[in-house]
């Protein structure tokens, strides 16, 4: 008979996982938390080993914003009834930035059968590779924004001058947003420009983790991103546009102990016959004008 493992082991293959695990106990204080959970969170196991995940930690959301960490967690269910649950979802960065995952949560028992526990297996939904041969040519040889990690002016430029270039051959139509963080100049003065650059990068990160395999999206200006939105019409642009609003707004980034606010405003166009990058630009700069004029509370599209 082969001989059992101990909890060392169990706990070394745990850790060996590239997954982000985590072990909670009946009152979800959480008991382990392996490497793959460290760097997909950020946290490390020192500052959340004893914790309860309902402490203003990962902070899970669905698609629709609703916060998942009371009834609904789906650790809760499954302790509840006994039940695994599969559930795609958004966890919220130590960073700030929102980052999409498919989780799986299952209970575990003690000798007797009764649940103790349960365990959360959690991977990033990972965006595929671009399609496009141009875009993904542009996309190894982009020059980076230092601050956001993402592309700067000129690779923005670019990469908007081949969607173009794309659309004359194939008239598929794709839509650009440009983005204002509404929020900046109180964030500069509770923090100055080390929080201001904080928000800077969690709004750009959680922003990129939304995108679909063929979308962009660049810092265009110091406090303004750039992205585009391809295969879709003036409806579809909208609706993208409104949930990556809700998601940046529902939880203001970590800053010392407190949340830094974050709104943002957004006016967008959908790409026309003769169009230039200057025109859709000139557009799209327009809406946004327009939707701040609404103090953010709408987005326009043109």
């Amino acid at each position: 008979m082969a001989e059992e493992l101990s909890q060392e082991t169990y706990r070394a293959v745990l850790e060996g996982l590239p997954a982000g695990v985590y072990v909670v106990d009946r009152d979800r204080r959480i008991l382990l938390w392996n490497s793959g959970a460290e760097k997909l969170t950020g946290y490390l196991r020192q500052e959340v080993i004893g914790r309860s995940c309902r402490d203003d930690l990962l902070i899970h959301c669905d698609e629709n914003q609703s916060c998942l960490c009371g009834v609904a967690c789906p650790l809760q269910q499954t302790m509840h009834d006994g039940q695994p649950r599969v559930a795609d979802i958004f966890l919220l960065h130590k960073d700030g930035q929102r980052v999409p995952v498919s989780v799986r949560a299952v209970p575990f028992r003690d000798e007797k059968g009764t649940i103790v526990g349960a365990v959360e297996c959690f991977d990033k939904r990972l965006v595929l590779p671009t399609a496009d041969p141009i875009l993904r040519e542009l996309s190894r040889a982009a020059s980076v924004d230092e601050l956001t990690r993402l592309p700067d002016h000129a690779a923005t430029l670019a990469r908007l001058s081949a969607y173009l270039e794309g659309y004359a051959a194939s008239p598929v139509p794709f839509g650009v947003v440009a983005i204002a963080v509404d929020t900046l100049d109180l964030v500069r003065h509770a923090g100055g420009r080390n929080a201001l650059h904080a928000v800077l990068y969690a709004t750009g990160q959680t922003l990129a983790n939304m995108l679909g395999p063929n979308d962009m999206i660049g810092r265009w200006s110091e406090e303004r991103f750039l992205m585009v939105v391809t295969s879709c019409t003036a409806s579809t642009l909208m609706k993208a546009a409104r949930m990556m609003k809700r998601l940046v707004n529902f939880e203001g980034v970590p800053w010392w102990g407190d949340r830094l606010c974050v709104t943002l405003s957004m006016g967008g166009t959908i790409v026309r016959a003769g169009d230039t990058p200057e025109t859709l630009v000139s557009r799209a700069g327009a809406a946004l004008e327009s939707s701040l004029l609404w103090l953010g509370d709408y987005i326009v599209v043109d």
